[in-house]
C-alpha cells in the first residue's frame, strides 16, 4: 500500500482528492445517494491526531499521514425505509516531526449501520445476517467484537440513547496481517447491497401520513446530533481542513427537533 513515505507532504496543510459518485436510483431517497472516495495526505495537526487516534500520544508534534476511504449514507424519502451508513478507511502515519525515527503506524476502521425511524424485526434479523456472515469468512470473533463496538460507539450520550440499532463497527484495526484486514474490509463494503436493497425494496412503497414523517423528522434530528458532536469522521475532517460538503454529506437534507 502506497503511504506517506512515497507520497510528497505538504508543508502547508493536507492535500485532499476526493470523489462523489452519484447513485442514478433516486426515487426512493430525498436526493441522490452519495458515495464519497477519498485519498487525504499531508501535515497533520496534534489536535487532527487525537481525533483520528483519541488514547494516543497526546504531546505528538505535525504529523506525516495518508488516508483513504469510500463512505455513504443514504437517508430514504419513505419514513418505513431505514437510513444506511456506511465506511471504510486505511489510515497511516510516519514519525512525527519531533520523534524522527519512531516508527510508522497504521490501521483499519469502518463499518455498516443502520438506524430505522419504524423498526420491522425481520428487517433488523436480515440486516444483521448479512453483516455477521461477511465477518464469519474470516474470524468468528469478528461479528460480536464488532456489533458491541457499533452500539457503544453510535451512543448519543447527553440523550442516553443510541443513534440507531447497530451494525458492525471497528477502528483502530491493525492486530491481524495488513492485507487479510484489507480483504476484510472489501468484504464489508460489498456486503452493503445484499444487506440493504432488499430492506429498501419491501418498504419504499409503504403508505405513510405526516405523523409518520414528523417521527421520522424527529429521529433524523438524533442523526445530526450525533454526527455533530461525537463522529470521530466528522471531526477528523473540519480538523485537517477537508472539502465541508464532504464531510458534512451525512447529514440528511431536512431534520426536526421538538421543545
Amino acid at each position: 500500500m502506497e503511504g506517506p513515505s512515497s507520497r510528497k507532504m505538504s508543508g502547508r496543510g493536507p492535500v485532499v482528492a476526493a470523489a462523489s459518485v452519484e447513485s442514478c436510483r433516486t426515487a426512493p431517497f430525498g436526493r441522490r445517494p452519495a458515495s464519497t472516495v477519498s485519498v487525504v495526505y499531508g501535515v497533520m495537526p496534534p489536535e487532527a491526531y487525537r481525533a483520528a487516534k483519541p488514547g494516543g500520544d497526546q504531546k505528538l508534534g505535525p504529523v506525516p499521514f495518508f488516508a483513504a476511504g469510500i463512505s455513504s449514507v443514504l437517508h430514504p424519502k419513505n419514513p418505513f425505509a431505514p437510513t444506511l451508513h456506511f465506511n471504510y478507511r486505511y489510515f497511516e502515519t510516519d514519525a512525527p516531526k519531533d520523534a524522527p525515527g519512531a516508527p510508522r503506524q497504521w490501521w483499519f476502521g469502518g463499518g455498516t449501520d443502520l438506524t430505522p425511524a419504524y423498526v420491522f424485526e425481520e428487517d433488523v434479523k436480515h440486516f444483521h445476517s448479512v453483516q455477521k456472515s461477511a465477518c464469519d469468512k474470516f474470524d468468528p470473533s469478528f461479528y460480536p467484537r464488532f456489533k458491541k463496538w457499533c452500539d457503544d460507539y453510535f451512543y448519543i450520550k447527553h440523550r442516553g440513547e443510541r443513534r440507531g440499532l447497530g451494525g458492525i463497527f471497528f477502528d483502530d484495526l491493525n492486530d491481524y496481517d495488513q492485507e487479510m484486514l484489507l480483504s476484510f474490509a472489501t468484504e464489508c463494503a460489498n456486503s452493503v447491497v445484499p444487506a440493504y436493497i432488499p430492506i429498501i425494496e419491501k418498504r419504499k412503497d409503504t403508505p405513510f401520513t405526516d405523523r409518520h414523517k414528523a417521527w421520522q423528522q424527529l429521529r433524523r434530528g438524533r442523526y445530526v446530533e450525533f454526527n455533530l458532536v461525537y463522529d470521530r469522521g466528522t471531526t477528523f475532517g473540519l480538523k485537517t481542513g477537508g472539502r465541508i460538503e464532504s464531510i458534512l454529506v451525512s447529514l440528511p437534507l431536512t431534520a426536526r427537533w421538538e421543545v
